[in-house]
């Protein structure tokens, strides 16, 4: 699953960035690596764009470049 199907409120780990550079520089430099948990806060009615929180930061993501990260849906609680 890709992070751009997920829904508001939906968490996931990321399994692997398929992005090539230097957008793939510029996913890492932000906190976006293998393994890091992932939430999304809200999104666009058209999904172009997503709010997410990684690393107790909010980063906004084109859908573009949400589609080149692919997570694994978690079920935590917190």
């Amino acid at each position: 699953m890709r992070l751009n199907e997920l829904s508001i409120g939906d968490k996931a780990k990321i399994k692997k960035i398929y992005a090539k550079e230097p957008l793939k520089s510029k996913l890492l430099s932000m906190g976006i690596t293998r393994g890091e948990r992932v939430k999304v806060l809200k999104h666009t009615l058209a999904k172009n764009t997503f709010d997410i929180e990684v690393a107790n930061a909010n980063i906004a993501l084109r859908e573009e470049e949400a589609a080149q990260i692919e997570v694994e849906v978690t079920d935590e609680t917190n």
